[in-house]
């Protein structure tokens, strides 16, 4: 099988999350579809722990590889802390590429106060491509702790900002040239600028005191993938309305212009919200000036349904693949 990205969920229930080591009663939560975090008790304080690899952005692989943890971290419920570093390169890389990756990981660390306590750097021919792989580790009070294991039927679906963030920006840095000649050098210049949009720590700070079921960062797969991953993981479905989900002029240009469904495009900066109250949250973040926008409802079926603007009904049978591989194995 040739599959490029993140595998799918069935795959990864089969030859992945049945090889989880030993049971231990400190761990709380380890892995599984729709989370991102294992938790673990140490005693007075609880501690989140996640990975991520920067694989498919063409640059800014330093802020790419803090974001993602971060916003991993905080929708569990977590304030960063610290985080460690893999960085593999290929030969021929100089010492100057290397020192702008770390140069750009030091930034966002300081941005959110986390310590960088260490890692690992090498050559290596193995890869082709500079790969970043970061594990962040983060304190969670005791109490309270958003999980996709309190997701019920009923729970309304909010999104913060729009979709396509991320995969935006990556596509507007990889394809610069062709879209400054096909919509404008203004216009890529926008697109590129979503890179400002990728971090859901603000809006998750503000929503965690007002308890919603979960809050999930929307990457890989975009929109309908995260909705998949948390709503298979616990048995349930849901319906949405596309008319609700907020898609950024740039966003739909770029979607139109590869014939992709943004809603399918990796979103890093969208934070997906399951809450039994949604009028509090979003006039929380109303009140901050954050959009936010209510688009659906989980279902106690399995049934996966998205409402398109035509008022055709889709339903969603597989995990989604994200759209910018597609397009990345164009070039």
């Amino acid at each position: 099988m040739v599959y490029l990205g993140k595998l799918p969920p069935p795959l990864l229930e089969k030859i992945v999350f049945p090889f989880q080591g030993t049971k231990r009663k400190e761990v709380l939560f380890g892995a599984g579809l729709g989370r991102d975090c294992g938790i673990v008790n140490f005693g007075e304080d609880l501690v989140a722990v996640t990975c991520d690899p920067i694989t498919g952005a063409p640059g800014f692989l330093g802020i790419f590889a803090v974001q993602v943890v971060v916003n991993d971290l905080v929708c569990s419920g977590a304030e960063p802390v610290a985080l460690l570093l893999s960085l593999i390169f290929p030969p021929h890389s100089s010492p100057e590429e290397i020192e702008g990756i770390m140069r750009e990981v030091d930034t966002v660390c300081r941005e959110f106060g986390i310590a960088v306590l260490g890692g690992h750097t090498e050559i290596s021919p193995v890869v082709t491509k500079p790969l970043v792989h970061c594990a962040g580790l983060g304190r969670v009070r005791p109490g309270f702790v958003p999980d996709v294991t309190a997701v019920a039927p009923g729970d309304a679906i909010l999104i913060t900002k729009g979709v396509g963030i991320e995969g935006t920006a990556i596509l507007a840095w990889e394809r610069e040239s062709e879209l400054q000649e096909a919509f404008g050098a203004r216009f890529a210049e926008r697109a590129k600028g979503f890179l400002s949009m990728m971090s859901v720590f603000p809006e998750a700070r503000v929503i965690l005191p007002l308890k919603p079921h979960c809050l999930h960062d929307v990457t890989e797969g975009g929109l309908l993938g995260a909705l998949w991953e948390v709503c298979s993981g616990r048995g349930l479905g849901f319906e949405i309305e596309e008319q609700r989900v907020f898609v950024f002029p740039e966003t739909e240009s770029i979607a139109h212009y590869f014939h992709i469904d943004p809603l399918r495009l990796i979103s890093s900066g969208t934070l997906l919200v399951f809450t039994p109250s949604p009028r509090e949250i979003m006039s929380t973040l109303e009140a901050l000036s954050i959009p936010v926008f209510e688009i659906g409802v989980v279902t106690a079926c399995r049934s996966m349904k998205i409402r398109r603007k035509d008022g055709r009904i889709e339903e969603v049978t597989t995990c989604p693949q994200d759209e910018l591989w597609r397009v990345i194995a164009r070039l």
